[in-house]
């Protein structure tokens, strides 16, 4: 029988209501701070997707483990999310392709450009800006079951291992060493290096990694669960001070800093204490967070873009008020989303059951 952990639970939803916050203003303020230097704290402890990333490879390897058809589950498992960001990818084409397409034509040129822009939004960006992250982990999740079903964990870690290095000179705390060339590189080339290093930094120093590394610490929980954290607790606070004094002293930011290289520990860090919380009573909710995860996760921005349209307002003149019923109408629709998607569900079983 797998073991619940309640702290993974918390986290989704903690992890889906900081992700609100974050989009309805904390950017937005952090883009108008008069201090900039500040914004070095984002890739050094922003640490929900790349500890969401580990959950995820956790829990898949928990599954395809403790199942008698391991492909069959990541199968399954890729599928079914894989049909949720489709969804959500007919909504991006509804909304800009199928316009631009009846405005401008049916010419080769159009066509070809907007199968760019559509690649670029399903591939790299996401239809919606918080959906960037399922493709990456969709990738991850694929590569590590079939790197773990061939054995091959030393290899996997060495991949791992050299597309997180990568993305921290490309779009990282190692990227000032090599500022000047990076900077010229990126002004005179095509701008498809711009998206092979998106792809690289999402894909290689995000998705991979991180999930290997839930998946690493599910194939060995119990050392994991029962090691001596302090000494990586204070290796990782050590880093993360030396780093950001570095960061502060060295370099000016710009939005090309997205890796820190102490968000790796920082993140194993969060997810040891996460599986070590202890709150059993919790599971009787935990199918109800866990749809309001997905529902405030993949539903925010929609309806934050409705709210705009309906109010009338402007993001860019918008008052502290303003601000908080911005918030609070976006996570009451959630919740009442959630609501009603979780009443229609237990009627659906209700039904099911009685007609067996």
């Amino acid at each position: 029988m797998r073991r619940y952990y309640p702290g993974i639970t918390i986290f989704k939803l903690a992890g889906c209501l900081l992700v609100l916050l974050s989009h309805t203003i904390l950017l937005r303020y952090m883009e108008v701070a008069p201090n900039q230097q500040l914004r070095f704290l984002t890739p050094l402890l922003g640490m929900i997707v790349p500890c969401f990333y580990v959950a995820a490879g956790f829990l898949a390897c928990k599954g395809w483990t403790h199942t008698a058809d391991g492909r069959r589950y990541v199968r399954k498992y890729i599928t079914r999310i894989s049909l949720l960001y489709g969804f959500f990818c007919l909504l991006f084409a509804a909304e800009h392709i199928i316009p631009a397409l009846m405005n401008k034509g049916f010419t080769m040129s159009n066509l070809i450009l907007q199968f760019k822009i559509l690649t670029a939004a399903v591939v790299l960006n996401g239809p919606f800006v918080q959906l960037w992250f399922i493709p990456p982990l969709l990738f991850g999740i694929f590569i590590s079951y079939w790197l773990y079903e061939k054995r091959a964990l030393r290899l996997a870690i060495l991949l791992a291992a050299l597309g997180f290095l990568l993305t921290l000179f490309l779009s990282g705390s190692f990227r000032m060493l090599f500022q000047a060339e990076l900077d010229s590189l990126i002004s005179n080339q095509d701008p498809l290096f711009g998206y092979l290093k998106l792809f690289i930094y999402r894909y290689l120093g995000f998705g991979f990694p991180f999930v290997l590394a839930g998946v690493l610490i599910a194939h060995y929980e119990e050392k994991f669960y029962h090691a001596r954290i302090t000494p990586l607790a204070a290796a990782a606070l050590l880093l993360t001070a030396a780093e950001l004094v570095f960061l502060f002293r060295y370099a000016q930011w710009n939005t090309e800093y997205k890796l820190a290289l102490s968000i790796l520990p920082n993140t194993i860090l969060l997810f040891y204490g996460l599986l070590h919380i202890k709150w059993p009573s919790i599971q009787t909710r935990h199918s109800f967070i866990n749809l309001f995860s997905v529902v405030t996760f993949c539903g925010h921005i929609p309806f934050m873009r409705l709210n705009l349209l309906l109010l009338n307002w402007e993001v860019s003149t918008m008052s502290g008020l303003q601000d908080a019923l911005y918030v609070a109408l976006s996570l009451v629709e959630c919740i009442a989303v959630t609501f009603l998607l979780y009443k229609k569900g237990k009627r659906r079983s209700s039904v099911a059951l009685h007609s067996s």
